[in-house]
């Protein structure tokens, strides 16, 4: 019994002391966070005396270097390095205590001798070396890590430490060479991890003085390698990741031709070209794949590619290309012909015949073209629906309101519920814009504002409001004598400034950008101080852009978002503005900063997605090269 009691009595009284210190412990730690360093090194002097653990330790440490107390500092270090010789931390807050006394001397040895002390073990050296990156000693971190890669013989080691401290340490040069030596030994294989460590450096490089470096260091290895292809390999995607595609390209062909690879690497340069607009390096691209011949794996596909880019860079030309629109034409034709008219060219079908109605003004040739697509469309209800959509389009681009109207409205009831049939209905509440029925044009955009579609409900909604926050509800206007035909004929000056507008966007839709500029003017001269003057500035911006007026567009889109960014088209002209910078200005960073404008401003815009999208390339998120 008497046993049972002392035994009973011990466990109280060692609950009672873990009590009392954990309650010193917590008073220690509160005084600690609040900055009272002399009350709290008095309550883990206890604790820690009784038990010296690592917890406590931390602690006690620090609170001893707060308050100046290095003698003591020293004495608990030593005495945590005796009971845990193996770890390395446990050093460094050595040297450290040494280094606050103001003893470098004396911190600098015991540094050393930890390097010097490290077994070949990986988990130890980056022990070691955390342990001086924390203490921002980046030199010692270095040496740390070389050391461990003589110790284990082995530097293919610790590459991702050693680029992130030369990094911190704004030692470009050696980054770049770690990068480099890791595909020293000519093996493709581990060229992508050369590349992300030189995309994380090229991620921050506003003044391309770190791309410099990069391309003489790899211009430098290619001259003393000749046959380390890897080094050429990493250098096109250097000034691929530097938008610069005609250099990329010209070591793309070399690679191609040395590795005897069959054009996929040519073919995924060219259409980066093309995303990038520059067109002319994407044609250049196709063009050799298409030189190789059949025996290319991507002959057809650089030919119907080939097709687009020329297409998309004819679209982007304000005036039109009469010269080089008549070439397309031909290569279209051949091309199809080749082919055949059949669901897998319905797009470049399309295509054709938009290009001759809108490029090369043969629109009844354009016609012909659909009918006969339509005609051999196998009555796949999408693919002749989507036909009637383009014919409709082309007549009303003619000025024949009643046959594209009928053409849309057959589309839409046959497809109510398709994405086609629902552009198929808003074309034709545009096509009632245009002639001013903007009471009937409204109604039907209503309707679509719950499309199934984003970007057609979202046109939708735009042209909505833009049609109830300018309509004139004075009724009726005096009659005028309208010197515009077609469509256009009805004469009012009922709602002038927004049937000035509607004129100036279906000259757009012509391609006839000389016009409608005055049309828009048109508008400002009406109403300078109305509500369309943004919506007039939008449109003159962007036909600036394909008038290579590239400075006029960007004073347009910065009065939008100067004076009217909180309107319907802030967002869309801070994404244009982004664009102009990307692709046409080429200032990347500018481009970033306006990708991010409509992230930050505009989260619920159509266009988030693609600028997330394109900021993440810019910045080289998305960047690789094709072995």
């Amino acid at each position: 019994m008497r046993k049972l009691f002392t035994t009973f009595v011990l466990i109280l009284a060692t609950f009672f002391a873990i009590a009392q210190r954990s309650q010193e412990e917590q008073l220690g730690i509160q005084y600690f966070q609040n900055g009272e360093y002399e009350k709290a090194v008095q309550m883990f002097a206890k604790v820690y005396n009784s038990n010296p653990n690592s917890y406590i330790y931390y602690y006690y440490y620090q609170t001893l270097l707060q308050t100046g107390n290095f003698k003591e500092a020293e004495r608990i270090v030593k005495k945590q390095i005796k009971n845990s010789p193996k770890t390395q931390r446990y050093k460094t807050d050595l040297g450290f205590v040494y280094e606050s006394a103001g003893d470098q001397q004396a911190a600098d040895k015991v540094y050393t001798d930890a390097i010097k002390e490290l077994p070949a073990q990986q988990n130890s050296v980056r022990e070691l070396y955390n342990a001086f990156l924390v203490r921002k000693q980046l030199q010692y971190a270095v040496a740390t890590l070389e050391k461990g890669r003589r110790l284990l013989n082995d530097n293919s080691l610790f590459v991702n430490e050693l680029t992130s401290t030369y990094i911190q340490m704004n030692r470009n040069d050696l980054v770049i060479e770690e990068a480099l030596n890791i595909v020293s030994d000519n093996v493709q294989g581990k060229i992508p991890d050369a590349e992300k460590i030189l995309q994380n450096l090229l991620a921050s490089d506003e003044d391309g003085k770190k791309f410099l470096m990069v391309k003489t260091q790899l211009m430098k290895r290619t001259q003393e390698a000749p046959d380390n292809m890897c080094y050429a390999i990493i250098l096109q995607w250097a000034y691929q990741h530097n938008k610069d595609f005609a250099n990329a390209l010209l070591l793309a062909k070399s690679i191609d031709r040395k590795q005897k690879e069959d054009g996929q690497r040519i073919f995924g340069l060219a259409k980066e070209a093309s995303a990038n607009k520059d067109f002319e390096t994407a044609i250049q691209a196709l063009e050799y794949i298409i030189a190789k011949g059949e025996s290319s794996a991507y002959y057809t596909d650089a030919q119907f590619l080939l097709l687009d880019v020329k297409y998309e860079r004819l679209a982007a030309t304000s005036p039109v290309d009469k010269t080089a629109a008549a070439a397309l034409e031909t290569e279209f034709d051949h091309l199809l012909k080749e082919y055949g008219y059949h669901e897998g060219t319905s797009e470049w079908v399309r295509k054709y015949a938009h290009l001759l109605a809108f490029y090369v003004d043969e629109p009844e040739k354009a016609k012909s073209v659909l009918n006969d697509a339509i005609a051999n469309a196998n009555r796949d209800p999408q693919v002749v629906g989507q036909y009637k959509v383009d014919l409709a389009d082309i007549e009303l681009y003619m000025g024949d309101v009643w046959e594209a109207t009928l053409h849309y409205s057959q589309v839409e009831k046959d497809l109510p519920n398709d994405v086609i049939g629902q552009t198929a209905k808003f074309n034709n509440a545009k096509l009632s814009f245009y002639i001013g029925e903007f009471a009937w044009a409204k109604s039907q955009l209503d309707v679509l504002r719950a499309a199934t579609s984003k970007l057609i409900a979202n046109d939708a909604m735009y042209f909505s409001l833009l049609i109830s926050d300018n309509e004139n509800e004075d009724g009726e206007g005096g009659d005028e004598d309208d010197e515009d035909e077609g469509i256009f004929s009805s004469s009012t000056t009922d709602n002038l400034p927004l049937r000035y507008y509607a004129k100036a966007d279906f000259l757009i839709f012509q391609n006839k950008d000389d016009e409608a500029v005055k049309m828009l003017d048109s508008v400002l001269v009406v109403d300078p101080y109305g509500k369309l003057v943004d919506d007039v500035y939008f449109q003159k911006a962007k036909i600036a852009i394909k008038q290579k007026d590239y400075f006029g567009a960007e004073n347009l889109l910065q009065e939008i978002l100067k004076n009217h960014s909180a309107e319907l088209l802030g967002d869309d002209a801070a994404y244009l503005m982004a664009q102009l910078y990307d692709f046409y200005l080429k200032d990347s960073n500018k481009a970033m900063e306006y990708y991010q404008k409509v992230l930050k401003d505009y989260s619920d815009s159509l266009f988030t997605t693609e600028a997330r999208k394109r900021y993440r390339d810019l910045r080289g998120d998305f960047s690789s090269s094709e072995n």
